[in-house]
C-alpha cells in the first residue's frame, strides 16, 4: 500500500471519527416560556440554540407559577429536550358565587382545574353551562351565576381602573346590547374590549393593566440610572422592559436583581448598586 493510499485512509478515519463526535453533540431550542422570565437573559442570544448540559433559571409574571410553584426554577437541556419542561401556568381566585354556591368558593386553581357551581332557581351560569375551567386567560366563563330571563334589560355598564367605555352611559341597554371599553395612555387592556348585555348581566369587563412610571427619585434611592436613554422619568406599559446601569462610582450589589427587569401591572423589581470603595494603599 502507497503512501497516498495510507494518507486517503487516515484522513476518511479522521473525517468519521469528527462527524461521529459531532454527532454526539445535543442541542436544545432557546426555551419560549409564555408569561415566563428568564434569569440574566440578556447574556444570551435567542436565535442560538443552547447545548446539552446547559443550566438555566426562570421566574413567572404576577398571577402565574410554575409546576414546583418556586420562584426560580432550574431546567437542564438534556437529549430529549428540557428537562424539566418550562411552563407558567395561570392561577385563578375563585370569589363566592352571586346567586349561586360552589365548593371552591374562597379557592385559588391551577390553569387547567374545572369548578361546578350550582346556581340558584332561576338563575344560570353563561351559556345554561354548570361548571368553568381556569384557562390562560383567566376563568372561562364569569363566575357569576344571571336571570335565565332573556327579556331584562342591563343597567349602566361596569366601571373599571385606568379606563372607560367609549360611548356615552345611558341608564339601561337591551339585551344584547354591546360596548367597548379603552384603557388610559400606558395602560395595557388584558380581556376582550368588548362586552355584551345578556340575560339582564353585562358579561367581564377587561382589565386596565397598571402602568410603571420610573422615576428619577426611585433611581437615585437605587443608584441606577436607565442603560439606553437621558430621560429622567419613563413611562412603561405593563410586559415591557428596561434596562439599568449603575451610577458612575457604584458596582452592582451582591444581593440586586437583575438589571434587565419587566413592569408587571405596575410594579418592577429594580436592581441595586452600592458604592464602590476605594482602598488607599
Amino acid at each position: 500500500m502507497g503512501w497516498s493510499s495510507v494518507l486517503l485512509l487516515a484522513s476518511a478515519y479522521l473525517t468519521l471519527h469528527l462527524s461521529t463526535a459531532e454527532g454526539e453533540e445535543r442541542f436544545c431550542d432557546f426555551p419560549k416560556i409564555s408569561h415566563g422570565i428568564l434569569y440574566d437573559a440578556k447574556k444570551y442570544d435567542p436565535l442560538s440554540p443552547v447545548p446539552s448540559g446547559k443550566v438555566l433559571y426562570y421566574s413567572c409574571e404576577y398571577n402565574f407559577v410554575s409546576p414546583s410553584n418556586s420562584f426560580w426554577n432550574l431546567i437542564t437541556c438534556t437529549e430529549e429536550g428540557w428537562s424539566p419542561t418550562p411552563k407558567c401556568l395561570r392561577l385563578c381566585f375563585f370569589p363566592f358565587v352571586e346567586n349561586g354556591n360552589s365548593t371552591s368558593s374562597g379557592l385559588t386553581h391551577l390553569q387547567g382545574d374545572t369548578v361546578q357551581v350550582v346556581c340558584n332557581p332561576g338563575y344560570s351560569l353563561q351559556n345554561n353551562q354548570s361548571s368553568m375551567a381556569c384557562t390562560e386567560e383567566g376563568w372561562s366563563v364569569p363566575p357569576k351565576c344571571i336571570s335565565t330571563n332573556s327579556t331584562w334589560k342591563c343597567g349602566p355598564p361596569p366601571s373599571i381602573d385606568n379606563g372607560d367605555i367609549t360611548s356615552f352611559p345611558l341608564p339601561e341597554y337591551p339585551p344584547l346590547s354591546s360596548i367597548e371599553y379603552q384603557c388610559k395612555s400606558f395602560n395595557k387592556m388584558q380581556g376582550n374590549n368588548k362586552i355584551t348585555c345578556r340575560n339582564g348581566e353585562w358579561s367581564e369587563p377587561p382589565k386596565c393593566l397598571n402602568a410603571c412610571i420610573v422615576s428619577e427619585e426611585i433611581m437615585r434611592k437605587h443608584n441606577i440610572s436607565p442603560k439606553w436613554t437621558e430621560i429622567r422619568k419613563i413611562y412603561m406599559q405593563s410586559g415591557d422592559y428596561i434596562e439599568f446601569i449603575c451610577k458612575r462610582g457604584y458596582k452592582k450589589a451582591n444581593t440586586s436583581p437583575s438589571f434587565r427587569t419587566m413592569c408587571i401591572d405596575g410594579y418592577i423589581n429594580y436592581p441595586s448598586c452600592t458604592k464602590v470603595s476605594l482602598v488607599y494603599e
